[in-house]
């Protein structure tokens, strides 16, 4: 609204913004701006009484410079004074500031350079060289591809983190976009009163200015401010027997290295540690970890092969339920409404069999992490107690209980054994596998339901790997079309990966994809072809390495790259397709030493093989000083360690949890995948569940970790004084930058 104020120089508009603005400035801890502000707006407010003449001209706009015929054009008259007559003054070859340091000169060069602009727009007009403003610029095909480009670059970055516009998304919940995490309850009364709360702020303020004319020049108190940021807890740090609590900031990586040369340890040997307690190369400063696009390796493999093809029968169809649940619309008003509903949307493919999945919970879970940073809640007990039982209001949120999801799916493997189902599941046989594999079918006036044990699948928690079990186990005698409905790319991923355990060879699979316009179906067993065996079984190795839900991905290494490289390299196949079974081949140690060469090429280092040693050229590429008196730049204390590849201790942790994740996913054809446990495989338990395990070790060397605690003892007390003298300094900058005016009551009535 300010700047709608401005362009279109609506001056009540102006003037109405202002306060909520100021509530703003007060509340985020902008004292000086807060108090000048309250001071222009009560101006602003006595300009009719006070100077009836400007007041008329801010009415016709006159807070704001148009300079050309375009509406909804004006600027401030600062921002203008910046783009023509300090421009024109800095200016190298005709700029008054690079031929007189003449203070007076100078004056009467800004003095005449209205009446210079004026001659030089006169004479551009009398001579026709005035260009006339173009109003279909913006319609231009230059323009529509620039603008539909930055439009892409939007959309992809929502989808690179969080999209909030997503349905499956709860809207009473706030969400770090860059990071997807939810925002704790504190921070969420904080972001959603603070125009509320900074208002009260400002009255009270301008409540304590009336009672005394000396409160406006004295210091206003701060307020803790609840974000994101403030989330970011203490982490300890650990060399030797020594433990240290340090809180993770941006420069903690730059300070450490600053202590480290200040103490002259071989830099080399340094970036050997992990130094922060978090990888930066995976993490961001509150403990969430880098997600990426996992959508990019489909596009890429849509791209270079074109496998894009609709089935024209439909023999078996295997639909992700929970994905079907936040799709569906036109919600029921009662469970057995939406159990009606869903198993209608199953008969309606026309298949003569369709299964329906469903996620299982496990607890403790490689899961826990992403639960918490979609704030699925495990403890709000939910009970279904029949069909006629009327839904929650919200449905959607609902979906985010798991305890909820629980009894829905359990109110449907009862639901469909009885009567009322018969007139809709007709001649089709549906399977539901949650905790075992229920199957359905109508026969002589009631259903039969049976257990079939051929698909169980116990040990699976991820519909995605019951989805793939189901493919693996189908037995058919002829042509068989499978339609895979679910959006998720590891299944395409798991798949792939799987398809040579088929028990038949006569399947051809199907995945739908996309939504709306872009909804497509891929040909499964056709890319399977075209990519080959080697590259096939790679993938879900690839798929984890480089990131997925349960592993974060390198900072800003994507897929696509990496993907490239994989390619071109057999070595590297092989070793992915092997990782998830080398803790039983004995070749872990190999697998890894290759996968550490396939990390170093995927930063840039294809002739390495030594993580530790890709990481000591990167940073010495990026803060390598040209003097020979210098080592390193002296901005080596603001270094981003992000771009800087992971350590070997924080790599080593980071494919054990590829191990894991690939024994699974690479085994999802048998009934219990892997033998692996995730404890010490890249997590570590705790009473909350398993969190991420970063590094084996310690983080820094001894002496860089005792001029840590000494620095912190000594900031601690600097901090103590630094409270003691801060509102005398706010007092002495504020009382310095007032004039005359400060000297005035303040008389302040809001015209809201």
């Amino acid at each position: 609204m300010l700047s709608r104020s401005i362009r279109t120089g609506d001056f009540l508009m102006f003037r109405y913004i202002l306060p909520k603005i100021n509530n703003i400035f007060f509340v985020v801890n902008q004292p000086n701006y807060a108090r000048w502000l309250l001071r222009y707006h009560d101006n602003l407010l006595k300009l009719k009484e006070t100077h009836p003449q400007i007041y008329e001209n801010m009415e016709r706009g006159n807070f704001g410079i148009q300079r050309t015929d375009k509406s909804f054009s004006r600027q401030p008259i600062d921002l203008t004074l910046e783009q023509t007559i300090n421009a024109d003054a800095g200016r190298r070859l005709t700029g008054v500031i690079h031929f007189t340091n003449s203070i007076s000169a100078r004056q009467r060069w800004c003095k005449s350079h209205e009446i210079r602009s004026t001659i030089i727009s006169h004479t551009y007009e009398m001579t026709g060289l005035r260009k006339h403003q173009d109003v279909t610029a913006d319609l231009e095909k230059s323009s529509i591809r620039r603008d539909s480009s930055h439009l892409q670059l939007f959309i992809n970055a929502f989808t690179k983190f969080v999209n909030p516009f997503e349905t499956n998304i709860d809207q009473q919940q706030l969400f770090n976009i860059s990071s997807g995490k939810a925002a704790s309850q504190a921070v969420q009364d904080y972001l959603l009163n603070i125009e509320a709360n900074g208002a009260k702020l400002r009255e009270q303020f301008i409540s304590e200015c009336t009672n005394s004319s000396e409160r406006f020049e004295k210091a206003i108190p701060k307020v803790k401010i609840m974000n994101f940021s403030t989330e970011i807890s203490n982490k300890t740090v650990k060399s030797g027997h020594k433990v240290q609590e340090i809180k993770m900031q941006r420069d903690l990586f730059g300070r450490m290295l600053g202590l480290s040369l200040d103490h002259k340890i071989d830099m080399e040997k340094m970036l050997c540690y992990p130094i922060t307690p978090l990888p930066m190369s995976m993490c961001h400063l509150d403990g969430s970890v880098h997600k990426t696009d996992k959508s990019a390796i489909v596009k890429c493999l849509e791209k270079l092969y074109d496998c894009t093809e609709t089935p024209k029968t439909l023999d078996v169809v295997i639909v992700d339920g929970f994905f079907l649940l936040h799709i569906i619309h036109d919600i029921p008003a009662t469970f057995g409404g939406i159990s009606q509903k869903i198993l209608r949307i199953l008969t309606s493919f026309k298949a003569p069999r369709v299964d329906i999945i469903f996620d299982e919970y496990f607890s403790p879970s490689i899961k826990d992490y992403e639960r918490v940073r979609r704030n699925e809640q495990r403890t709000i007990e939910f009970n279904i107690t029949g069909p006629s039982q009327t839904r929650p209001t919200d449905f959607m949120k609902e979906l985010n209980n798991i305890k909820f999801k629980q009894s829905f799916v359990k109110f449907l493997i009862e639901h469909w054994a009885t009567p009322e189902i018969i007139p809709i599941i007709g001649n089709s046989l549906i399977k539901l596998n949650y905790d075992s594999c229920y199957s359905y079918i109508a026969n002589n006036g009631s259903i039969e339901m049976t257990i079939d044990e051929n698909m169980a699948c116990d040990n699976h928690e991820e519909a995605d790997t019951k989805i793939v079990h189901h493919v693996c186990k189908l037995e058919t005698y002829g042509k068989t079309n499978v339609l895979l409905k679910t959006s998720d790319t590891d299944v395409l991923i798991i798949m792939l990966g799987n398809i040579d355990h088929l028990q038949s060879d006569d399947l051809e699979i199907f995945m739908e994809l996309g939504t709306g316009n872009s909804k497509r179906c891929i040909n499964i067993t056709k890319l399977h072809t075209k990519l080959g065996l080697s590259l096939c079984k790679s993938l879900p190795g690839f798929h984890a390495i480089t990131g997925c839900d349960y592993n974060p991905s390198f900072f800003q290494k994507g897929k696509v790259r990496p993907f490239n490289i994989l390619m071109k390299n057999n070595t590297y196949q092989k070793a992915l397709a092997d990782i998830g079974d080398a803790h039983r081949t004995g070749l872990r140690d190999n697998v890894f030493q290759i996968l550490e060469t396939f990390v170093c090429e995927i930063y840039g280092y294809k002739n390495s093989s030594d993580i530790n040693a890709a990481r000591f050229l990167k940073f010495c590429a990026t803060y390598r000083s040209q003097k020979k008196c210098e080592p390193f730049k002296k901005k080596i204390k603001s270094c981003d360690p992000s771009t800087l590849p992971p350590c070997k201790a924080e790599l080593e942790q980071h494919l054990l949890r590829t191990q894991y994740i690939t024994s699974i996913w690479r085994n999802a054809y048998l009934r219990f995948p892997t033998s692996l446990t995730p404890n010490r495989n890249g997590w570590i338990q705790n009473e909350d569940g398993l969190k991420f395990h970063w590094f084996d070790g310690d983080c820094m060397p001894q002496l860089v970790l005792d001029a840590i605690i000494h620095e912190h003892t000594q900031q601690s007390t600097e901090r103590v004084l630094l409270d003691n003298v801060e509102e005398s300094e706010e007092y002495s900058a504020t009382t310095t930058s007032s004039d005359d005016e400060s000297s005035e009551e303040l008389h302040y009535s809001d015209d809201e």
